[in-house]
């Protein structure tokens, strides 16, 4: 985890601290039930119950001599309580409790997401709402192309957020998984009611056929799931970066009063808030790869996949985090400029309605290739001569043997582009 991307919230859940505070818990969990089942005798959850954190430093010093994680994990639990010498860890292999551990750390993180992007779409979805009727150019292959409303570009984005949203909570239960059923997954010293116990006094869910470990591809659909939210972020951030080219200024993401864009050019006001989720939703992206990477092990289990996974959930999910709290400032203290989005689409001379003269013309007779190659030349004589689409298509005797002047002036119509616009807000129940 670099310190400069993450989260105080999140880092908190995926310190080692906090790792074996979580392995405490599952040790605590399992003493619950084999005391319950009478598979051990009375006593080693009381011997437990006074300790609640583990010495994540004692852990490391012994670690350097057992080189194994969790058998220094152990050993640091006997020294702090003397009395779970005996029985703790009893039947269990060390993934019964790391991956278990594992699943509530995921659990604990995908609230975090799942509040922020909540938090996120009520945003999105206020300023879809402000800007309903706000006229701006839509654009396709990065030209102009007919005009839309800022406030319906906005909606794509909340309605992507909403899928997001649904995605994280399948996720969930796709990913969070527990598992007890020991060496290669068969139960063969503790029977599958330990299991039943201990998952259901955690809040897990079993993994119906698990090998050493709960099969990796559920973590490779969380972490795909993490690069979607990434990727939705980078859609918008993107599109604010060329919003606010030089000469569109459609939208300016924040700038504080004494914010700085170059240690050279003063008057520079760049989207680094936006370039900066752009570069990092990549990462979130790149991980899925290791992820995938992580699904074939050999057999019942190898421990290629530990090593990956330590790097790779904890800074996915801090990244998740950190840009979707950047995404709220930056949508939050959005500067939009309507009379600039107005002064883009009188720029184009009204090149815009050629579809629906286009259209015209062919429902009067005149073939679409003829129609489309006379609309065509008229529309690229508007950037040659720099007058109106409108006046050179009324001017131009082929349109206006086929269309009446009350025909004309219907097609150009900016109202018209945007009459359906309403649709789209009560299928989104806005």
């Amino acid at each position: 985890m670099v310190e400069r991307y993450s989260t105080p919230q999140m880092k908190d859940i995926w310190t080692d601290e906090n790792r074996f505070r979580y392995w405490l818990k599952v040790e605590k969990a399992v003493a619950r039930a084999e005391e319950k089942l009478g598979i051990i005798p009375n006593g080693l959850s009381e011997c437990l119950k006074g300790l609640e954190d583990v010495d994540h430093k004692r852990v490391s010093e012994i670690e350097r001599e057992t080189e194994h994680e969790v058998t220094a994990f152990l050993q640091t639990v006997w020294e702090a309580a003397p009395c779970s010498k005996e029985f703790l860890h009893y039947g269990l292999t060390s993934y019964d409790v790391v991956d278990n551990a594992t699943s509530l750390r995921i659990i604990e993180s995908l609230d975090l997401v799942e509040a922020e992007i909540k938090e996120l779409c009520e945003l999105l979805k206020e300023l879809a709402l402000k800007h309903k009727n706000t006229p701006v150019l839509g654009r396709t292959h990065g030209r102009g192309a007919e005009p839309i409303t800022f406030g319906a570009r906005v909606l794509s984005w909340y309605a992507e957020g909403l899928r997001v949203a649904a995605d994280i909570k399948r996720a969930r239960h796709i990913s969070a998984r527990g598992r007890i059923s020991g060496t290669v997954g068969t139960f063969t010293v503790l029977p599958p009611g330990v299991e039943e116990e201990a998952l259901k006094d955690l809040g897990l869910e079993p993994e119906p056929v698990a090998t050493q470990v709960i099969p990796r591809d559920r973590h490779a659909v969380l972490v795909f799931t993490l690069a979607l939210v990434g990727t939705w972020l980078e859609r918008m951030a993107l599109n604010i970066r060329i919003s606010q080219l030089e000469g569109l200024d459609e939208l300016f993401e924040p700038f504080k009063e004494r914010q700085t864009g170059s240690s050279a050019m003063p008057q520079k006001r760049n989207p680094v808030l936006c370039e900066r989720v752009c570069g990092l939703s990549r990462i979130l992206k790149a991980n899925v790869q290791v992820a995938l990477e992580n699904v074939a092990l050999w057999f019942e289990r190898d421990i290629s996949h530990s090593s990956a996974e330590r790097v790779m959930l904890p800074d996915s999910f801090n990244l998740a985090h950190y840009l979707l709290l950047k995404m709220k400032a930056i949508i939050s203290g959005l500067r939009v400029e309507p009379e600039n989005m107005k002064r883009i689409l009188e720029g184009t001379g009204g090149t815009f309605y050629s579809q629906r003269l286009l259209l015209a013309l062919i429902r009067k007779g005149m073939t679409r290739e003829d129609a489309y190659r006379l609309v065509q030349t008229i529309a690229f004589k508007v950037k040659e001569s720099g007058l109106p689409f409108e006046k050179i298509a009324k001017d131009e005797e082929k349109v206006t043997e086929k269309l009446s002047k009350k025909e004309l002036e219907e097609i150009f119509s900016l109202e018209l582009y945007l009459e359906k616009i309403d649709m789209l807000y009560k299928r989104m129940n806005l």
